[in-house]
């Protein structure tokens, strides 16, 4: 913590202005406490700490998901693509 330094006191209603500026201080940081324990305790609510979890969890899972998903589609294309092909060269091989 910083030393406080009261020279600029001089009169009484210098020491009566600066009593009020610490307790505006004081509430200030207390408000800024209960600010900060409110997110906390919103932060560890048990539902919204299960529904975060499993969205951090969920993404890497659906991202695999839904790799393999694009994987598989794009092999079935290439697989058609090569079966139109051989029944065409097929089809145009019993043509002659």
């Amino acid at each position: 913590m910083s030393k406080n330094s009261y020279e600029h006191i001089k009169s009484f209603a210098d020491f009566k202005d600066e009593k009020m500026r610490l307790f505006y201080q004081i509430r200030l940081s207390e408000k800024k406490l209960k600010i900060k324990k409110m997110e906390l305790q919103e932060f560890l609510n048990p539902i919204r700490l299960v529904s975060a979890l499993m969205s951090e969890l969920s993404r890497p899972l659906f991202g695999l998901l839904k790799s393999m998903v694009q994987n598989f589609i794009h092999k079935r294309k290439k697989a058609s693509k090569k079966q139109k092909k051989s029944s065409a060269s097929f089809s145009h091989n019993t043509e002659d």
